[in-house]
């Protein structure tokens, strides 16, 4: 089974973001001009390269997740037996009552970053430090156990959604102004959760969970 860990926010903090992401309307190209100079450096959208015709202003500029897609990838493990996934279950049921229970709420955003990247993205803000022991504290687990553990760059952000072929630099920009005002509600985030890749039907998580690890006490204030 293709396992990963993962932190799940609440679904209410999650539609807050949607419904925010959901209200800002599609922007076009600022002027002919600004078109016209799009085709001719062939750039656009923070640099990257882009469609040179105009989008129309009733298409969605930007395919939002749903709720039930989101989350905040920790650590990929690969391939594994059952066996050996039931054991770094065992192993993180031991460690994970010692890591603090990080206090975390979205705000601000980011978009298509790092480069090549497709995604519109929201911030975890609140505990951080708390955050990356818990990361580090499942890559340590999973390392002694000797599992594969995906070394890719850790960012505490959530995806919202991805570009399109009618995505403007000018919505983009009205985007992250909105995330940037944004101030979501915190929760204690009290597991790190094990999840496996899935087929659920239409509406459903892309994954199944395999097993809740429960986090220590709260972090201290």
């Amino acid at each position: 089974m293709h396992l990963f860990a993962a932190l799940v926010p609440p679904r209410e903090a999650l539609e807050r973001v949607r419904t925010l992401v959901s209200a800002v309307a599609p922007v076009p190209e600022q002027s002919a001009d600004a078109r016209s100079a799009g085709r001719e450096s062939g750039r656009g959208l923070f640099g990257r390269r882009r469609r040179p015709e105009p989008a129309p202003v009733s298409e969605p500029m930007l395919d939002l997740l749903p709720a039930a897609q989101m989350h905040l990838l920790v650590a990929r493990f690969g391939n594994l037996p059952l066996a050996e996934a039931t054991r770094l279950a065992a192993a993180l049921d031991q460690e994970a009552p010692a890591w603090a229970t990080p206090r975390l709420h979205l705000s601000g955003g980011v978009a298509l970053e790092p480069e090549g990247d497709d995604g519109v993205w929201v911030k975890l803000a609140g505990d951080l430090d708390e955050l990356d022991a818990v990361r580090q504290g499942v890559a340590r687990v999973a390392q002694r156990l000797q599992l594969f553990v995906d070394r890719r760059t850790f960012r505490p952000h959530v995806k919202v959604g991805t570009i399109n072929r009618w995505t403007t630099t000018p919505y983009l920009e009205e985007l992250l102004a909105a995330l940037d005002g944004f101030q979501g509600t915190a929760w204690w985030q009290t597991t790190v959760s094990l999840l496996v890749p899935a087929e659920l039907g239409p509406g459903q998580p892309p994954y199944k969970d395999f097993r809740d690890i429960p986090l220590g006490p709260a972090a201290r204030r």
